[in-house]
């Protein structure tokens, strides 16, 4: 707590502008910021040796297309009036869509501008909260389901289920590809930042909550989305919020623990 109340730190002495910070300079309140020295480490792999990768364009759009063709699909094959958009589940699926396109799109401006061409600092800032909130959801929705949620949910005469390849799609496939795309990438990791998807999943709570004021109901019927979301029941929506967030800031702290193996691998073996 008195790191986060500090002042200002010295900067990295390195040189390099991938040295991870000490854990002593993580838990400061700026490291909450999206600021990083070296914008175009969001643009490249840890792995390539030059400052541009063709393999590594090729699979950001193989990561974005899969992801992209997926939510296509389960959008128009699960749509049912709109009630698709109610679930966290297609939250987080969407927002998988949207973060490996644009990853894509960005590398690729990236790939055919000059070496000297620097991104603008905003656009680096919105991808790096979406990535983050990105893999990190998708690790809780992947825990959550898994859980507490899949038994029921497979019973033949649940209206909300899905076939095999879209409950693996959405379910299994996006924690397993983001954490190895996370072992991939350059971009740093900063351990404060479990604030971003935890904001995204208390903005999903403020939806349950408008949704069961105004009357909504599911695909069974009832007044709202998951039953651990009935607020009818306060108590039992407060232990699964208060559960999800430590669950959430957890899974957050391990794909942290990724970038810091990540790069001591890399400078293992002269990555770095």
């Amino acid at each position: 707590m008195f790191r986060l109340l500090a002042g200002t730190e010295p900067e990295l002495s390195s040189g390099n502008l991938q040295e991870p910070l000490s854990l002593r300079d993580e838990l400061r309140f700026r490291r909450l910021g999206l600021h990083h020295h070296s914008p175009t480490d969001f643009l490249r792999s840890q792995w390539q040796s030059g400052p541009k990768s063709s393999i590594f364009l090729a699979y950001r759009w193989a990561l974005g297309g899969f992801f992209g063709v997926g939510v296509v699909g389960c959008i128009s094959e699960y749509y049912n009036n709109g009630n698709f958009f109610i679930f966290l589940t297609n939250w987080g699926f969407v927002l998988c869509g949207v973060t490996s396109i644009a990853g894509a799109i960005l590398v690729t401006i990236y790939h055919y501008k000059p070496e000297t061409w620097v991104p603008p600092s905003c656009l680096i800032k919105v991808y790096w909260a979406c990535y983050w909130t990105n893999i990190t959801l998708a690790c809780v929705i992947a825990f959550a389901y898994w859980t507490a949620i899949y038994p029921k949910d497979r019973v033949l005469t649940n209206p909300t289920r899905v076939s095999d390849l879209y409950n693996i799609w959405t379910h299994l496939l996006p924690p397993i590809f983001f954490t190895i795309d996370n072992f991939l990438v350059a971009q740093p990791a900063r351990l404060l930042h479990f604030v971003y998807p935890l904001a995204f999943l208390h903005t999903y709570g403020i939806f349950a909550i408008l949704f069961y004021a105004l009357g909504g109901r599911n695909l069974d019927g009832k007044h709202y989305i998951y039953p651990f979301l009935n607020f009818a029941r306060p108590k039992i929506v407060f232990k699964t919020v208060t559960y999800l967030s430590i669950v959430l800031v957890s899974l957050s702290s391990l794909e942290y623990g990724v970038y810091r193996l990540r790069n001591f691998i890399a400078r293992k073996l002269g990555y770095l």
